[in-house]
């Protein structure tokens, strides 16, 4: 079943009212209105629904918020930008095959700016302008989220309030990060994505000697790990969702896969996700055949044995490992989107 106008209506309102509800009881007002979808409101809002393929969402500035749909049987980029037929038949400038994909601050002109390809396809528009000399055109883009998926499970209510909750953990994680480092918070966020590293793993009595021995393997090649632990409790809030909203915001995961966790479902969660993964097991013994052979089917995990008794060879080949990863991905990403250069 896919997303109805008033479905996606009853998801923008969710979202907002958890956003604010969530945001208030951590935050001062001022803080809590740097969040990102905070700092978007007061806004129009237009929902664009498209019964062939994806789901659109535009941010307008204006004096109140407010939120309309656009329904049609043209596909969603179609529906969002709106260009002239003539220009539909040039391009598309650029395809968009993953999640996560972000263009801002720049112009894409003389041809129809780009076309969504895979089930999972996502891109984050912020003060875009689409135009063309001929047919002569142009249309600005303050911000907007362009899905490929319209299942509706992905959009309801639920999904709504878990993910602004997810953004205010991060935003909460950050602060009190910043916070415990005695550090301006725009400055330990400046540096924070290019070294925390997301450890995972049991946190029974063994689970927690081991992890204790490769967070400090990972302190001494100038990297942050972040425990569980860390991270701060919601109400009604599980591990999996803590690692969703923290792991988002890391440049690298590392999981312990030596015995039988809830690290388990988080390998799908770091999967699903692409972020770049290490797993890291003991004497070569893994937790479950759940996780054997993760890295046969992703280019982004690596499967690891060390030693938790000195696991500082392990782990900085691991780092290093990840680190050519992350640069290789970065060449690609940016020989595939030019604006990234």
């Amino acid at each position: 079943m896919n997303i109805t106008e008033e479905g996606i209506i009853k998801y923008i309102e969710a979202f907002n009212e958890t956003l604010e509800e969530e945001s208030s009881r951590f935050f001062s007002q001022d803080e809590s209105n740097q969040l990102l979808h905070k700092s978007l409101l007061p806004a129009k809002i237009i929902c664009y629904v498209s019964t062939q393929y994806g789901i659109g969402i535009e941010y307008i500035s204006a004096e109140t918020t407010s939120i309309e749909t656009v329904r049609s049987s043209a596909r969603v980029e179609d529906l969002f930008v709106q260009a002239p037929r003539k220009l539909s038949n040039i391009g598309p400038m650029f395809n968009i095959a993953a999640a996560g994909v972000e263009i801002s601050k720049l112009t894409l002109a003389g041809g129809f700016p780009f076309r969504l390809t895979t089930n999972d396809a996502t891109v984050t528009f912020r003060e875009i302008r689409f135009s063309s000399d001929s047919p002569p055109w142009q249309r600005d883009i303050e911000y907007a989220e362009i899905y490929s998926e319209r299942n509706a499970i992905k959009w309801s209510a639920e999904a709504a309030q878990n993910k602004a909750k997810d953004e205010v953990l991060s935003a909460l994680f950050l602060k009190q990060q910043a916070e415990n480092r005695e550090q301006e918070l725009h400055k330990f966020i400046s540096n924070f994505h290019e070294k925390s590293v997301l450890l995972l793993g049991a946190y029974d009595l063994e689970g927690e000697q081991r992890l204790d021995a490769i967070k400090e393997s990972i302190e001494q090649l100038g990297y942050e790990p972040i425990l569980i632990k860390d991270i701060p409790d919601f109400e009604d809030y599980d591990i999996n969702q803590k690692v969703t909203a923290v792991g988002a915001i890391c440049r690298i995961v590392i999981i312990d896969d030596s015995s039988p966790s809830g690290h388990l479902s988080e390998v799908e969660i770091c999967r699903n996700n692409r972020w770049v993964t290490v797993l890291l097991r003991d004497s070569g013994k893994g937790a479950s055949w759940m996780t054997a052979g993760a890295s046969f089917s992703s280019n982004v995990i690596l499967e690891k044995d060390y030693d938790s008794n000195a696991p500082e060879i392990a782990v900085t080949e691991a780092i290093n490992w990840a680190e050519s990863k992350i640069k290789e991905l970065k060449i690609s990403l940016n020989e595939m989107y030019p604006w990234r250069e």
